[in-house]
């Protein structure tokens, strides 16, 4: 899995491209755990280039999300495709998670 961090407008975006499975939950929690820092992080994760996302990938997202809660923060993911999206829907995680159709729209929202 490739994860590039960048700031846009004071919101930290994370763009992931691959598979978020068991091989590479652990380093995607890390690097998304670092960019949990200070008060109140504003998080977006483009999913545009992830592929497939297993139950270890799930549990990544899940901690992270509790991270940035915990700190008061905002988290959100975009471009998340369709096969994803399914996953998301059946385990839930909808409900959790905003979800926006594209990064633009998600940093409209976290602004």
């Amino acid at each position: 899995m490739e994860i590039k961090e960048e700031s846009q407008a004071g919101v930290t975006v994370i763009t992931a491209r691959g598979r978020l499975d068991g091989a590479s939950s652990n380093m995607f929690a890390e690097r998304l755990g670092k960019a949990v820092s200070g008060s109140r992080p504003r998080i977006v994760v483009d999913f545009a280039g992830v592929e497939f996302v297993s139950s270890a990938g799930l549990r990544a997202v899940l901690m992270v999300v509790k991270k940035v809660k915990a700190a008061n923060g905002s988290f959100a993911l975009c471009a998340v495709r369709a096969p994803v999206r399914e996953v998301l829907d059946i385990t839930g995680f909808t409900t959790m998670i905003d979800i926006h159709p594209e990064l633009a729209a998600a940093l409209a929202a976290l602004a």
